[in-house]
């Protein structure tokens, strides 16, 4: 009978991390930090900037683990949004209460963009989803919630300019911005409308002097009511809120994404005090767990991005610490040489580490691991890779922000050179590979996705056949029903390459021989089937996660077996190494033993 065994947490660290200075009850000197988890709701941690004791409360709310939006309000109080709840809370130094002050705009959006202040002191608070715009009065407790800025795109994020207007700078495929006069319901575009695709940005600043201001790369200018007046240069940005004796606070250990220092420092002499502080986090949901050139287990948090190991010999589990200058999570990881290569979102950064050496990241060249630099300037969420077709790292991605396209991009470790094939998927994204050594070539499935805050613009998802010598398509077809996406690909022991396919269909295994270049068959899944979820067992199998099954596939047969069944018990596929299956659901790292 298989049995599931939890081994641990991994790794425990924070994300959206800011530090705010505060006044306590008293009127003196506090720190309060806000900072997201995934094992539990976000926290709010209170220190005393002289001794570093600290308070901590905790978001009781299901999924409000995210804060997304925050704001220092005159008043003092901490005004929070929480993703992917969608519920705006306050925390109040003086008090110490972390409270709940209601939904902002469900259904429609469920994650805060900004807040921002008012000269009255209502809030306004931009979301994505539909990009809506919403005000909240602290006086009353009211929520008026204002529908769409954009019918488009999916981000808003507001700032009140000094006329009582509201300026919504849209995002993520026209950059944009627009304005709304609450007064009189009027709403517009103001300035210039840009084309991501197109290499058009445009972003929203508050100045100094109180204004705002759009920089833009059709120019810069500033906004007066429903007008952009176009300016030679920008001012300078507005002014960090600072400590009673204008002391600047961050975490001095952010770039470690680590949160456990904090740093108030003198802007006029650079002068700086640090402070450790303690709390207590939950644990960080895993992304990935891939077996490493080592035998040992290596995988990724996300939100932040470590890397952890597991040693399944001894049971030994570490958090690592950063391995990329990336902070989201490693979307996939391959072994070659001997090394491990990682490639991260956000940006698919690429880092290779070397098991056999101390740990010490860096972009140094002798750094461990070392963080190599992104693989092109359009690849975003680096879902799988191969290494070994011309001694290569491969990589497929989804594409940026507002973007569509996703590349097939490579990395030479000899000569440390990148290439990229950029529209070889067209308006879909590269999403799953695996190498065909035996006919010099990748097989590359894809997803109609584009990137972040895109609608497909493609229907049918695709295999393709990529020569790599010749650097051309070899074959491109698709299976004869409806799909998104093949999210996984591996090649079996008997030569075929196997598959599973997301669509309105229901999701699929397929096999498809690389020879004749057909699609056999398609065997129905129960369950979705888990991005990278396949692979070769020890006797001749495939075997492959849903997200409620562990199963074995025979090829021989064409039969499916389960071998272990629990609705959402799956949700990161790790190796089947032995009778030991390993996996994670959220932020705790599993074996199922079979």
């Amino acid at each position: 009978m298989s049995s599931v065994h939890t081994l641990g947490v991994p790794i425990r660290s924070v994300n959206w991390v800011r530090i705010f200075p505060a006044l306590d009850a008293e009127a003196r000197d506090c720190l309060v930090a806000v900072m997201g988890q995934q094992a539990d709701g976000f926290m709010v941690v209170k220190v005393d900037p002289i001794t570093g004791d600290t308070d901590q409360v905790t978001a009781m709310l299901p999924s409000a683990h995210y804060p997304t939006a925050m704001l220092l309000s005159r008043s003092g109080v901490i005004y929070i949004g929480a993703a992917y709840a969608g519920y705006l809370f306050c925390y109040d130094p003086k008090a110490g209460c972390l409270d709940n002050l209601g939904a902002i705009n469900l259904p429609d959006d469920t994650f805060p963009c900004r807040i921002d202040e008012d000269a009255q002191g209502v809030l306004w608070i931009g979301c994505y989803g539909s990009a809506g715009l919403t005000s909240y009065d602290p006086k009353t407790g009211e929520f008026v919630r204002y529908g769409r800025m954009d019918e488009t795109d999916m981000y808003c994020y507001p700032m009140c300019a000094p006329d009582g207007t509201i300026a919504c700078d849209i995002k993520m495929t026209r950059p944009h911005v627009v304005v709304l006069d609450p007064r009189t319901g009027v709403r517009q575009a103001v300035g210039p409308v840009v084309s991501k695709e197109d290499g058009g940005a445009s972003s929203l600043m508050r100045a100094s002097d109180g204004s705002l201001y759009i920089q833009s790369s059709e120019g810069n200018f500033r906004l007066a009511g429903f007008e952009a007046v176009r300016v030679a240069s920008l001012p300078e940005p507005a002014s960090l809120p600072t400590m009673s004796d204008g002391a600047v606070v961050d975490f001095a250990d952010r770039d470690e994404q680590m949160y456990r220092v904090v740093e108030m420092r003198q802007p006029e002499t650079g002068e700086t005090r640090r402070l450790p502080i303690t709390y207590k986090s939950a644990g960080s949901e895993l992304f990935l767990m891939h077996r490493g050139p080592d035998d040992n287990i290596y995988g990724s948090s996300i939100l932040p991005l470590h890397l952890f190991r597991y040693v399944p010999s001894s049971g030994e589990m570490t958090d690592l610490g950063v391995c990329s200058t990336a902070t989201g999570e490693a979307y996939s990881m391959g072994n070659l040489d001997g090394k491990l290569y990682i490639c991260s979102y956000p940006g698919a950064r690429l880092s290779v580490y070397d098991p056999s050496r101390p740990y010490r990241f860096g972009l140094e060249a002798d750094s461990n691991p070392r963080d190599l630099e992104r693989v092109d300037e359009v690849s975003y969420r680096p879902r799988s890779m191969v290494t070994g077709p011309m001694g290569r790292v491969w990589i497929a991605s989804v594409p940026d922000y507002g973007l569509w396209g996703g590349p097939l991009s490579w990395f030479d470790p000899g000569t440390e050179q990148f290439g990229s094939y950029r529209d070889i998927a067209g308006e879909a994204s590269c999403w799953s590979l695996a190498w065909l050594s035996r006919q010099g070539l990748l097989a590359v499935g894809t997803t109609i996705n584009g990137g972040s805050g895109t609608r497909p613009r493609v229907s049918q998802a695709v295999l393709f056949l990529w020569d790599y010598e010749r650097e051309e398509k070899a074959w491109e077809g698709t299976l004869d029903r409806q799909i998104s996406a093949i999210n996984a690909l591996v090649v079996g022991e008997d030569g075929l390459l196997y598959g599973t396919a997301l669509g309105d269909d229901g999701p699929v295994l397929f096999a498809f021989d690389p020879v004749s270049r057909a699609f056999l068959y398609a065997v129905p899944l129960d369950g979705r089937p888990l991005d990278l979820g396949l692979q070769n067992g020890p006797d001749g199998k495939i075997y492959g996660f849903t997200t409620g099954s562990f199963y074995a596939f025979d090829p021989a047969h064409r039969a499916i077996t389960s071998l272990y069944e629990e609705e959402g018990a799956f949700q990161v596929p790790g190796p089947v190494m032995g009778n030991n299956v390993y996996f994670a659901k959220k932020h705790e790292m599993k074996r199922l033993v079979i």
